[in-house]
């Protein structure tokens, strides 16, 4: 109100002057959905704790419909508001193997477990899993490798715990991560607290990623 129709006020005479008044905007919960790829498949042993991420999708089977591609509204995700990504300075400096091992080093550092440690030899053998993973089919049993703990041993490793790995293949690393975190045995292999080193493999698969997670106990 200026200074002439506050006079105009306080002599009871009409105002004239129209004021437009836009209210003051809020903030709109928008939906935000995540597209995540399903050609998956499960090939597991009982004796070795693999697991794909098939199994993830099984146990969301009342919440996550499933097709040749999947849409997943991300709050349908257990664990989901749990997980956070490094922030984007920081993911601009890690490659896609650094940023699942700090996704997978925070989340056990905030359920109280120690990180893990790299394995050189261990990254070294992931990666050629998730180039082969890439490749097709999506199983842990691969025909030029066989099981983790034969790939595991034939690089010469001893170590306590041998021949867990997790494999998923999404549009992101930080889309897997939080796939495997829905999944009962995804999540027990990185939060198991036996195991303390690991090494990660991502190769480029369609437009997404696949990786491979191996995970290993002290050396013996």
């Amino acid at each position: 109100m200026n200074y002439f129709t506050a006079l105009l006020v306080a002599a009871g005479l009409p105002v004239t002057a129209g004021f437009s008044v836009v209210p003051s905007s809020g903030l709109v919960p928008v939906s935000v959905t995540t597209r995540v790829s399903s050609n998956l498949a499960q090939n597991m042993v009982p004796v070795l704790p693999v697991a794909s991420v098939q199994a993830a999708y099984q146990t969301m089977a009342e919440e996550v419909q499933t097709s040749t591609d999947v849409v997943v509204a991300s709050n349908v995700l257990p664990n989901a508001s749990d997980v956070s990504a490094p922030s984007s300075t920081a993911t601009s400096i890690l490659t896609p193997a650094e940023q699942m091992i700090e996704l997978i080093n925070q989340v056990r550092q905030e359920k109280g477990l120690a990180p893990y440690t790299i394995n050189p030899v261990l990254m070294q053998l992931a990666q050629e899993r998730a180039a082969a993973l890439a490749n097709g089919p999506f199983t842990s049993d691969m025909a030029q490798y066989g099981w983790p703990i034969q790939m595991e041993q034939a690089a010469g490793l001893q170590a306590q715990g041998m021949g867990a790995e997790n494999i998923a293949e999404a549009s992101s690393v930080p889309e897997a991560f939080t796939l495997l975190m829905a999944s009962p045995p995804h999540a027990e292999n990185i939060l198991n607290p036996s195991e303390t080193q690991i090494g990660v493999g991502v190769a480029p698969w369609g437009s997404g990623v696949a990786i491979s997670e191996l995970f290993m106990g002290p050396n013996a």
